[in-house]
């Protein structure tokens, strides 16, 4: 079948990787002896690809979609949109990024997917990638230091090191209402599975569950064209402005001659992986009437660059955090004539610290939620109970009727995508059993018990709090770094020790609690997105130049937290 996502650069069996099962003539699925599987084919597993390419190792990528992109190929939902400028949200690749040119500063889908598809065509990454398959088992062979692994399809492998790329929201999750598979009669979707070719809602009423990123930017776009829109909040997103610009392609081309260092160099040097300059200016540093005119340019220029260049301890200090907070309130209400709604949206009461949730980035987001045909549902106070054949029932008996529902209730996000894989290692040891009391990680990179194996962009490294390819080069780079040690050392197996997990969790555990972010209820960034999920510090605050630090301090000049041999 083909993927409703691929956008016209599916690939079929043959010279530009195969779609479907692996075969081996007639004789069946495939078995296939390698260096190294990379699971997944966005920006971490196709980096990583590239790199160990030039190492001269046999690798391959399995992913379960038709195309490259990892989150880029699934998202087809309008409004879909990074939240990371250019070129900053781009790969450090010189033959890719000299032929390629940026039309806007937060590039949409589309030509997200049209980025990757330019990468293919540079690199043939596709001519070693599985389309179409899932890792569904791997157990770590005792005897010969090497993974063996099976996919949906069949298909095995034998690799020396396994590469989980999967990113940190793989896994949707949709909530368990009564009613939402056996009574409802309208369509269903998650944003994740939204058809290339769209869904017309003109003329329908449509429902949006859910307020972070995706749920904005989906209503945002469906104000314009439902009939009428109902909007479930359990949490507002404090949402920032985007700033959105075209590129020109004269500016495109001069920029061009930065990108090596700032692709190479600059974002490495910076908190978040960004190229904003950062400050040291403390929230409570500026008098009242500074601190407003600074606020107002920021807001109108809009990005992220608040959080860098405006203050440094925005998500360190209560008061000052308090303060923009009314900032941002105010400005919201400005714009929204429902005041009701205003209120909903951006109450007196904060819900929690500013951007202690990851503040989506909006155009012209209230705006849209003003208008009349619009209806804000705040189901913290009134939850969803049930659905019927035609909508959805609140717990004050109002009913909401939809044509269409779109559940844009998030991922399982960071471990999630891990558990749907049947991972074994040392003395039968399970991923599911290692992490039944908690995540551990050491490094965010490896896990004790399951030697050879490693993760980029997963639990406990710098993953949500940073530039997606910022932080998946520095990953990739160090599992390059270490493969490449173990050769000259003539190792075999690189296992995590449990001291060295344990260490890295209490550090990672430590930084964390000094962030306001620490405090929050129902953040994905502790795991509380998912009911039934239990309470943990999930991401690495330090900052980038400290993760990249830590992590290559345990490998050079010496090993610390490992057995290698």
């Amino acid at each position: 079948m083909t993927d409703p996502r691929s956008n016209g650069y599916t690939h079929i069996n043959g010279q530009n990787g195969h779609a479907g099962s692996y075969t081996n003539g007639d004789s069946g699925p495939a078995h296939l002896n390698l260096d190294a599987v990379i699971v997944g084919a966005g920006f971490a597993g196709v980096y990583l690809l590239h790199q160990l390419r030039k190492e001269g190792l046999n690798v391959k990528i399995v992913e379960a979609g038709h195309g490259l992109g990892g989150v880029w190929h699934w998202n087809s939902y309008p409004g879909a949109r990074v939240d990371t400028p250019v070129p900053t949200y781009a790969l450090n690749i010189p033959e890719v990024y000299e032929t390629w040119t940026w039309t806007e500063k937060y590039p949409g889908e589309q030509e997200l997917k049209a980025y990757f598809n330019h990468i293919d065509n540079v690199l043939d990454i596709s001519k070693d990638v599985i389309y179409g398959e899932k890792i569904t088992k791997a157990v770590f062979d005792e005897a010969t230091d090497k993974w063996q692994l099976e996919s949906d399809h069949g298909t095995t492998f034998t690799a020396r090191f396994f590469c989980l790329c999967i990113g940190f929201a793989s896994k949707r999750y949709s909530p368990d209402w009564p009613g939402l598979d056996e009574e409802y009669k309208g369509r269903v979707i998650h944003p994740n599975l939204w058809p290339s070719e769209g869904i017309d809602m003109r003329g329908k009423k449509v429902s949006v569950i859910g307020t972070g990123a995706t749920g904005l930017q989906i209503a945002q776009e469906a104000a314009r064209n439902a009939q009428q829109l109902t909007c479930f909040v359990r949490t507002p997103n404090l949402s920032w402005p985007m700033g959105q610009k075209k590129i020109e392609p004269e500016r495109a081309m001069k920029d061009r001659a930065l990108l090596k260092y700032q692709l190479g160099e600059k974002r490495f040097t910076t908190v978040g992986g960004f190229l904003y300059d950062e400050t040291t200016r403390r929230v409570m540093d500026d008098t009242p009437e500074e601190r407003e005119a600074r606020l107002e340019k920021e807001y109108q220029d809009g990005g992220f660059r608040i959080f860098f260049c405006s203050y440094i301890d925005i998500l360190g200090d209560q008061e000052g955090n308090d303060e923009i907070y009314k900032f941002w309130r105010r400005k919201t209400h400005e714009r929204m004539a429902d005041k009701q709604k205003a209120e909903i949206l951006a109450p007196l009461k904060p819900p929690h610290p500013f951007a202690g949730k990851r503040p989506s980035l909006e155009q012209d987001y209230y705006e849209q939620m003003d208008k009349p045909h619009v209806t804000l549902v705040d189901v913290k106070s009134n939850p969803v109970t049930h659905l019927v054949s035609n909508g959805i029932v609140t717990a004050d008996g109002a009913f909401h009727e939809a044509d269409v529902i779109v559940l844009a209730t998030g991922y399982d996000a960071v471990t999630g995508g891990f558990r749907d894989i049947a991972i074994t290692g040392l003395d039968g040891l399970t991923l599911e059993s290692k992490w039944s009391d908690a995540t551990h990680s050491y490094l965010g990179l490896t896990i004790s018990g399951f030697p050879n194996m490693f993760y980029a962009y997963g639990p406990l490294s710098p993953t949500a709090y940073g530039t997606g390819p910022a932080i998946v080069e520095s990953q990739a780079h160090w599992i390059i770094d270490t493969m490449r040690k173990m050769r000259e050392q003539g190792a075999t197996r690189i296992n995590a020790t449990a001291e060295g997990e344990r260490e890295w969790k209490e550090k990672v555990n430590t930084i964390h609690a000094y962030t306001l972010r620490d405090k929050i209820e129902g953040s994905w960034y502790l795991g509380l997105n998912v009911p039934g999920k239990r309470r943990e510090t999930l991401i690495f605050a330090g900052g980038l130049p400290m993760y990249r630090k830590e992590i290559w301090n345990a490998i050079v000049p010496d090993w610390k937290g490992f057995t290698v041999g």
